[in-house]
């Protein structure tokens, strides 16, 4: 089987880096043959037009422009199976009518679609029959916990993310952290805030807490998250319940998981479906109850390192990079026959 890779993105985007460049590493490893072009211009598509005619099979990764849909449709006239790959809100950051119409195009025209939610599920299951629910996944080569956290006089709460998206999110953190902030000594670590004024201003001033803003890492670098993570005692992922938001796919709950830094997540999107309560780590609901949780897990050691084991059991069970490509391996067969 022979399968091209179609990415949006470089490798400096997780979507792509994880759900395209990983799994078509991990594919090649199993013996299929697996190219990747990523990006857009003259070039990529001239390479996609050549070569189209030697893979038998086409995987669209969160490539839904107006072009893709020509790309697909040129694909399946050519007699090729197509694949499109979507872990996000199909109308986009902005909920564009127009860009969501042209994911349904893509769902329509594939022969088959896979996603990373439920909420993604749903949706797509209204336009094809050939729909596959595979989680985005974690390479464990990289992630390996066990890097002694040495601050014992403070606890680390940590967010790492992109802050462009994120920053109202990231809000409601402040007033629950502050109050906690009364009690302990804690220290808050924002990577990613991308030079955001908002996140700078807002959080520069928070009063008990420590604040630490890194700005950027190296996110093509597979070992750069894993490493930037591997201080945090607890990991937050704080999302507002909004449209946007109930497609989310949990990734961040995922990377910390595989370091075994428990979660306080709220339950929005693919986050109830991946943090089991009270078990690898919290839901979070309101003010008051990111206020409860972040106390008790800063009170209790024991607690963290019990539920980080369990989150990491959890990943190694059903979010491996090598589970997640034995899903997709089942889907391309499927859908070849």
């Amino acid at each position: 089987m022979r399968i091209l890779f179609c990415l949006r993105y470089n490798r400096d985007q997780a979507s792509s880096r994880v759900r395209g460049f990983y799994i078509a590493e991990e594919l090649k490893r199993r013996g299929l043959r697996c190219d990747v072009i990523h990006g857009y211009g003259w070039k990529v598509h001239m390479t996609f037009l050549v070569n189209l005619l030697r893979y038998d099979i086409i995987y669209f990764q969160k490539r839904f422009l107006a072009l893709d849909l020509k790309l697909n449709k040129l694909a399946r006239l050519a007699g090729r199976k197509s694949f499109f790959d979507i872990d996000d809100a199909p109308g986009g950051t902005r909920l564009s009518i127009q860009a969501e119409r042209q994911a349904i195009g893509m769902i329509r025209r594939a022969s088959a679609t896979v996603v990373g939610s439920h909420r993604l599920r749903d949706f797509a299951q209204k336009f094809s029959n050939h729909v596959y629910l595979i989680p985005s996944s974690i390479d464990l080569n990289y992630y390996k916990p066990g890097r002694e956290r040495k601050n014992r006089n403070y606890v680390t709460v940590g967010w790492i993310g992109n802050g462009i998206a994120y920053k109202e999110d990231l809000l409601m953190l402040m007033e629950p952290l502050e109050r906690v902030g009364e009690r302990y000594e804690i220290k808050l670590t924002i990577i990613g805030a991308l030079e955001q004024k908002e996140i700078h201003c807002c959080f520069s001033r928070m009063k008990n807490v420590t604040v630490e803003i890194i700005d950027f890492i190296d996110w093509a670098d597979p070992i750069a998250v894993p490493l930037a993570i591997s201080g945090f005692d607890i990991g937050l992922y704080p999302l507002l319940n909004n449209e946007y938001n109930q497609y989310k796919c949990g990734f961040k709950a995922l990377e910390y998981m595989a370091m075994e830094i428990p979660v306080i997540a709220s339950p929005v999107g693919q986050n109830m479906f991946i943090v089991e309560n009270g078990k690898n780590g919290f839901l979070a609901s309101n003010e008051k109850e990111w206020e409860e949780k972040i106390l008790y897990l800063v009170e209790n050691e024991e607690v963290r390192k019990r539920m980080g084991k369990a989150g990491r059991m959890k990943i190694e069970k059903n979010y491996s990079v090598g589970v997640c490509a034995d899903k997709l391996i089942t889907a391309l067969n499927e859908v070849e026959r």
